[in-house]
């Protein structure tokens, strides 16, 4: 069963493209970066995370957004990926600020075929004791049993920076800078590498929004209560 592991773990590989640039001025991390996640596969949304950075040593929080859940007034009733389909990365941005009650400025969107081919370069990844693949861990279909997302994205963060993936991250750059869209600078991206370099993976703080399912006309839908989204987000930022 696919999991919503959060497009975030494509971020490890931003943290090692800045390294060069780690001797650049720290950034100003005075204010909180709110940066949405995008994992598409052409037109369509798999999925979508939010990610929180602040300060470098403050906690990277991390919200999975499954993508039937439905968000109501804001889209006719239609659900996250449905929204994605019809108004786009910019409506579904505006529809998310709005239930997570934060602004949102920044996004990162990286689509199937790319993903492929960075699994491809990355190649066997070990993850709770089975070698896998990096597209493999992304759909959850690496192991059967339950994994708890906390769990699961600070292993994932930890061999994303294992020497035998650092010495293929002039593929990995190149992969990403011409086929990733994103409007993170060069600043976001070197405090997003600072934090995770000095704090270890245990920064990162993950949670999926609570939902309860219904269907209508045979149709699986997916409901988070309304005061869940800006609590859920609050929770992972707080540590």
């Amino acid at each position: 069963m696919k999991r919503l592991l959060p497009v975030i773990a494509i971020a490890g590989f931003l943290f090692l493209g800045t390294a060069g640039a780690a001797a650049l001025p720290a950034p100003d991390s005075g204010q909180a970066e709110n940066i949405l996640i995008f994992w598409t596969d052409g037109g369509s949304l798999k999925a979508a995370t939010l990610m929180c950075v602040r300060s470098p040593r403050e906690p990277i929080g991390i919200v999975a957004i499954p993508v039937e859940v439905r968000v109501k007034d804001r889209f006719a009733g239609g659900t996250v990926a449905e929204a994605y389909g019809e108004l786009g990365r910019q409506g579904l941005t505006k529809c998310l600020a709005d239930l997570f009650q934060v602004k949102i400025d920044s996004f990162f969107t990286i689509d199937q075929s790319t993903l492929d081919k960075t699994s491809q370069v990355i190649g066997p990844v070990l993850m709770e004791g089975n070698i896998t693949t990096l597209a493999d861990v992304f759909e959850g279909t690496y192991i059967d049993e339950a994994i708890d997302p906390q769990v699961e994205i600070r292993h994932l963060a930890e061999r994303m920076t294992e020497p035998s993936v650092i010495v293929k991250v002039p593929q990995l750059v190149w992969i990403i800078s011409s086929e990733v869209q994103t409007n993170l600078g060069l600043h976001s991206l070197i405090s997003i590498y600072r934090a995770v370099e000095e704090q270890g993976p245990g920064i990162l703080n993950k949670k999926a929004l609570p939902w309860y399912e219904y269907y209508v006309n045979g149709c699986r839908y997916r409901v988070v209560p309304q005061d869940k989204w800006a609590q859920v987000l609050q929770s992972v930022i707080s540590g």
